[in-house]
């Protein structure tokens, strides 16, 4: 198994920060980015500096927990929702509700 370093360096380095804060791994956010209609957001995504994605991993633990029990979104929600925040300067409803993945021809 293979550990890329720069996401590694992220974790390690947002574990000193006190921040409450998410960490994630952008690459894996992309597909979710664009289930949810955002692919502007996806491809700015993976531009973005890790000080930023820290700053991502922060908005989206706010997004987490600032709903509780079953009503709240699920990680990756926040996580997008976050992203977006970030990239617009204020938060938003992501485009679509639900995921919509698309079909992998067999």
């Amino acid at each position: 198994m293979s550990i890329d370093k720069g996401f590694l360096d992220q974790i390690l380095g947002s574990l000193g920060s006190g921040k409450p804060t998410v960490v994630f791994s952008p690459a894996d956010m992309v597909k979710e980015l664009v289930a949810y209609g955002e692919p502007e957001a996806a491809e700015r995504l993976m531009q973005l500096s890790p000080d930023e994605i820290e700053q991502i991993g922060e908005l989206a633990h706010k997004h987490y927990s600032t709903f509780s029990g079953e009503s709240g979104p699920m990680l990756d929600t926040a996580i997008c929702l976050g992203i977006i925040e970030h990239l617009e300067g204020k938060p938003r409803a992501l485009r679509r509700k639900r995921r919509v993945n698309p079909k992998v021809a067999k």
